[in-house]
């Protein structure tokens, strides 16, 4: 029996639906948007239906923009791709959009579409210089109410490349954090597992939260921040709250979950008893949220001696990895950063700079440089003329920057380090 081409109806849909879903996994191009398909139709898209005892062997769709229309969906059963049935439908098509005044139709479709030669039948011409560029968002709706839930985000991209200083910690993260989870195949070919949860341990200001954000902006994934404060101020128990914070965090593809302060939400049960069932329920947690590859949990303490110590053991914890205070080349790079949109005398010397702020964390450094600069934009505004920062400018500045870092507390994390370092 011949088919029949007609235009579509809402009756349609299931069937139409079933010949485009056999069409795209045959020519093994993206999942079929249902949704949008419905959308189409519900706002006016135009269509021809093949049928044969009213069962649909062929469907085209186009959406119509003014004067153009583009074929937005394309397909015929494959027991007919011996049969004409594609150009019967694409004409049928072609006269209902002439009679709307459309001037000019589109189609894109794969190089293996069986639809192609229907195409090239109807006179339709590949264009030529044209590049399709498409990106795959990077959550799914479902995970966007997850993470908005829980207060995250996805950082901005290039994070990672404004870490300055502090190559020896990023060079270390770059291979044993971000390589493994960016290429995990690579990884699982020479055996390495990626890890799934990482403690950096150092004193306050030296850019834990802001290597947590990195690697999130790195691997492109979303980040979480879970306050401690913020799970104690729920409905429930602090317990109940991780609990349901890594369940439901732990529906996502990928994410970064960062905790902060972290000894304050797993301290020594020793020494503070009354945080045991907190500190029971991370336990019973975090190898939960281990199970499944392509999530990472970054906690972040600046007293590693004081979180529990079965929190911090092999099979809970991959990686604990301390990050100091700068070193002098670091404080080079982080005075160069700080300095560059600043007008300087030529006589400024950043390595000089660098030599005489030991201790100093990022932080420190951005403020000295700020200093130094309102004393010479106050110059400026005295004068009424131009005023560029110099080294006095510096030094007076450093005269009124306390290091954040202490030489004890050096010594300490020195310790910490040797101690705890696990990479």
């Amino acid at each position: 029996m011949s088919p029949l081409v007609r235009d579509s109806t809402p009756d349609d849909l299931s069937g139409a639906l079933r010949v485009l879903e056999e069409t795209a996994l045959a020519t093994q191009s993206e999942p079929l948007d249902l949704a949008r398909i419905v959308t189409d139709i519900q706002h006016g898209a135009v269509g021809a239906t093949a049928v044969v005892d009213d069962e649909v062997i062929g469907t085209v769709l186009a959406r119509i923009d003014g004067p153009t229309a583009e074929i937005t969906a394309f397909g015929v059963a494959s027991r007919w791709h011996g049969e004409p049935i594609g150009a019967s439908l694409l004409a049928h098509l072609e006269t209902t959009l002439s009679q709307q005044g459309v001037q000019r139709i589109s189609a894109l479709v794969s190089p293996d579409h069986p639809g192609r030669g229907a195409l090239e039948a109807r006179g339709f011409v590949a264009a030529e210089g044209l590049v399709r560029y498409q990106k795959k968002p990077s959550l799914e709706p479902e995970e966007v109410h997850i993470v908005k839930r829980w207060g995250g985000e996805m950082c901005s991209a290039g994070l990672w490349d404004e870490v300055a200083g502090m190559e020896r910690e990023k060079s270390l993260i770059e291979s044993r954090i971000v390589a493994p989870l960016a290429e995990p195949e690579l990884a699982m070919r020479v055996g390495m597992r990626a890890p799934s949860t990482v403690i950096l341990f150092g004193p306050p200001g030296t850019g834990k939260t802001t290597f947590a954000r990195a690697i999130a902006s790195r691997l492109d994934w979303p980040f979480v921040e879970l306050l401690p404060s913020k799970l104690a101020s729920g409905e429930g128990s602090l317990a109940n709250e991780v609990r349901d914070a890594f369940q439901d965090l732990g529906r996502l593809e990928h994410v970064v979950v960062f905790i902060d302060e972290f000894e304050e939400l797993a301290p020594s049960r020793d020494v503070r008893p009354a945080t045991t069932g907190v500190v029971n329920e991370l336990l019973k947690s975090i190898p939960e949220f281990r199970r499944r590859p392509g999530r990472l949990l970054v906690c972040a303490t600046n007293f590693v001696a004081t979180v529990d110590p079965a929190v911090m053991r092999p099979g809970r914890f991959d990686l604990l990895i301390g990050i100091g205070p700068p070193d002098a080349q670091a404080l080079k790079a982080l005075w160069e950063q700080a300095l560059l949109p600043i007008a300087t005398s030529d006589d400024v010397d950043p390595v000089d700079i660098a030599g005489r702020t030991k201790g100093f964390t990022p932080g420190d450094v951005d403020l000295a440089a700020q200093r130094a600069a309102a004393a010479a934009f106050d110059r400026a505004r005295a004068s009424d003329g131009h005023a560029v920062v110099t080294p006095a400018d510096l030094l007076d500045a450093l005269a009124r920057t306390q290091p954040s870092i202490p030489t004890e507390l050096v010594q300490s994390f020195n310790v910490e380090a040797e101690r705890f370092g696990r990479v």
